[in-house]
């Protein structure tokens, strides 16, 4: 069987689909038709620099563009939920950038509309093709720390630009939705679990969390700590302890051409340099072709929405 492909049409000609996700659609065998972005010139240089045969001034005919079989949506996180749902409308799949939506409910929503349309969602979380997360998991689950006690993560990112949406509460921004939901993802994967009870303390910027400190508990007492910050400088990290030693990620998500090192006492596995992002869109494609099952699903998103849900009511 030959490896399915899609003809693409993208969302909004953004920095992570200039940087990320074109080049992986293009490295996994795939078309790039179109582009769509508010500002035709945008818009217009994206698709020339990519060889796209279209480029629109709105998001609308883009998305009824009947030659494009999947859309990536990577519009500021308040636009997620509408573009989704009109391009399922329109007969397209979708991969949409994180934070898929912005409550559980909207993420029903989603789930609703997939299951009409017949086509497929995927939120674009990159970090889970990659290959440590799989050694990691398979260390854990071969006891190589013991029973696990606790969890650390952290994501701190400069963000400075006052004009970015993700310090503009209306658009979806702060450091939860944009840095956090990272570590709540890694974390809700490898435990193959999801928290009985959080807490969390945040730090404002305006109206936007500039900082955020979530705290997890998972059964059998295992308590994990989340942190994320747009006001620092760009670090990641992620740490689990056990009863019989730990286990460390130098570099955790954004692992893109980079190198990784996974760590569990004298164990150390060194990942080369390489691009989860065409992992992802291969396993899309093969879950819209119906030859492949999807890594993770809409039920996955939704519990990931609960979660942050969960975590902003606990500092309202």
């Amino acid at each position: 069987m030959s490896e399915p492909d899609l003809t693409w049409g993208f969302l909004g000609a953004s920095r992570i689909g200039r940087g990320a996700l074109a080049p992986a659609v293009l490295a996994a065998g795939h078309r790039l038709h179109a582009v769509g972005a508010r500002d035709l010139g945008r818009a217009e240089a994206f698709a020339a620099d990519f060889g796209m045969a279209r480029a629109y001034g709105d998001y609308r005919a883009l998305v009824e563009d009947p030659v494009i079989d999947a859309v990536y949506v990577a519009l500021p996180n308040d636009l997620h939920l509408p573009w989704t749902l009109a391009a399922l409308a329109a007969g397209k799949h979708v991969l949409c950038e994180k934070p898929l939506a912005l409550t559980a409910d909207e993420v029903a929503q989603m789930q609703v509309a997939e299951a009409a349309s017949g086509r497929r969602v995927m939120e674009a979380f990159c970090h889970r093709f990659h290959p440590q997360f799989d050694v990691a998991r398979s260390w854990l689950e071969q006891g190589a720390i013991g029973d696990l006690l606790c969890a650390q993560t952290h994501f701190v990112g400069g963000i400075n630009d006052p004009a970015n949406f993700r310090w503009q509460a209306q658009l979806g921004g702060g450091a939860l939705y944009d840095l956090g939901c990272y570590g709540v993802s890694m974390l809700r994967g490898l435990l193959g679990a999801e928290p009985v009870a959080v807490a969390g303390t945040r730090v404002n910027r305006g109206d936007v969390d500039a900082r955020f400190a979530a705290m997890l508990d998972f059964d059998g007492g295992v308590s994990a700590q989340v942190f994320c910050a747009f006001d620092g400088a760009r670090q990641q990290g992620m740490e689990l302890i056990g009863t019989a030693g730990s286990m460390r990620f130098d570099w955790p998500f954004s692992t893109k051409n980079r190198e990784t090192v996974l760590t569990c006492g004298e164990r150390v596995e060194r990942f080369a340099p390489g691009d989860p992002y065409v992992a992802m869109v291969r396993n899309f494609a093969g879950a819209c072709a119906g030859d492949a099952e999807m890594l993770f699903g809409l039920d996955d998103s939704w519990a990931q929405a609960m979660v942050l849900d969960r975590l902003f009511a606990a500092v309202a």
